[in-house]
């Protein structure tokens, strides 16, 4: 199975570095499972290019901090591509937008998800708050269960 993970965020901003953390260990554990060509893309903030390594893709996967606070501390949702852009800055390009555009130019993946891992601080430091390590690691865990009965 082909897999691309985007992890992105602001490992400078404490929590919102998140994102490049856990996409580095799912990249990780996926590649270790037989069978998987698994391609991660750690970023800042997402940007039209990326839509362009969604060709051929079967699974895509789009790891971020969230500032809305989840019930579990995270959220896995399986995504639908949305023109939607809230606002004129390339801070308004979300997973969903990106899919829509890999759609315009014929690059879509087969399937596409978010994790979401809820933030807890967004101050200067380059270390996630305990809190935030302790959803990612149900995050993780999560995902593990996740991807064994959906894939």
């Amino acid at each position: 199975m082909k897999i691309w993970i985007a992890g992105f965020g602001n490992i400078d901003r404490q929590d919102d570095g998140v994102g490049i953390i856990l996409a580095s260990r799912i990249a990780e554990w996926l590649r270790g499972k037989s069978g998987n060509e698994v391609k991660l893309s750690l970023e800042h903030q997402l940007l039209p290019e990326l839509a362009e390594e969604l060709d051929d893709v079967d699974l895509a996967i789009f790891v971020d901090a969230d500032i809305r606070q989840h019930e579990s501390g995270w959220n896995i949702a399986e995504l639908c591509p949305s023109s939607r852009i809230d606002g004129f800055n390339i801070h308004s390009m979300s997973p969903a937008w990106l899919l829509e555009l890999a759609g315009q130019l014929g690059t879509s993946p087969k399937r596409a998800l978010t994790l979401s891992v809820s933030g807890n601080s967004f101050d200067f430091s380059e270390h996630i708050t305990k809190t935030c390590e302790t959803r990612m690691c149900a995050a993780e865990k999560a995902f593990h269960e996740w991807f064994a009965h959906s894939m």
